[in-house]
């Protein structure tokens, strides 16, 4: 809920957004894990746990009162939960209802995995020529690279096919990689 004050907006209930930045705070404490700001929007919005400009005003006022942090994770900028974080939401975890606490909790039991995977399993490409482009594949398991490949493929239809195929069986082509070399 917001109120015209002066100038700008201000969010007039503040134990509704307190309430806001807990969830947020119990969604990265729950998921141990750190996150870019745009996956955990997306956790967010597509739980309808809280609307788009309230979020973008939690997680701001979160990270300047020392309860979240940025830190870079596999060369991305990511969100993670400080001490202090953590602190408040063991104190205040039960003002979070069971429903939305039962949603984050579900929503990482069926999706930490695959977000994980977002920071283990890298596709990229670019365009280096009017008709040659780089793809860029990688397979990273605890801060190991395990592969590291780039290929020059002639068009951006290829480069995408290599890209998706990469994301969805990478660990098959990397077995088979290794096998190959090895047998």
């Amino acid at each position: 809920m917001y109120s015209a004050q002066g100038d700008g907006c201000m969010i007039s209930d503040s134990g509704v957004l307190a309430d806001k930045k807990l969830i947020i705070l119990y969604f990265l404490n729950k998921i141990g894990m750190p996150l870019t700001r745009s996956q955990i929007t997306n956790v967010i919005l597509e739980n309808n746990l809280i609307d788009f400009f309230t979020f973008q005003h939690c997680i701001s006022e979160l990270e300047e009162s020392g309860m979240i942090k940025q830190v870079i994770y596999q060369k991305e900028q990511c969100y993670v939960p400080t001490g202090s974080g953590k602190n408040v939401i063991e104190i205040f975890d039960k003002r979070i209802s069971k429903n939305t606490s039962g949603i984050i909790n579900n929503y990482i039991s069926k999706n930490k995995e695959n977000l994980r995977k977002e920071f283990q399993v890298i596709a990229k490409y670019n365009k280096i020529g009017e008709r040659e482009y780089i793809v860029n594949l990688k397979v990273i398991e605890k801060e190991l690279v395990l592969a590291d490949i780039k290929l020059s493929v002639v068009s951006s239809k290829q480069a995408k096919q290599i890209c998706e195929k990469w994301k969805g069986s990478s660990e098959k082509i990397y077995g088979q990689l290794i096998s190959s070399l090895i047998n």
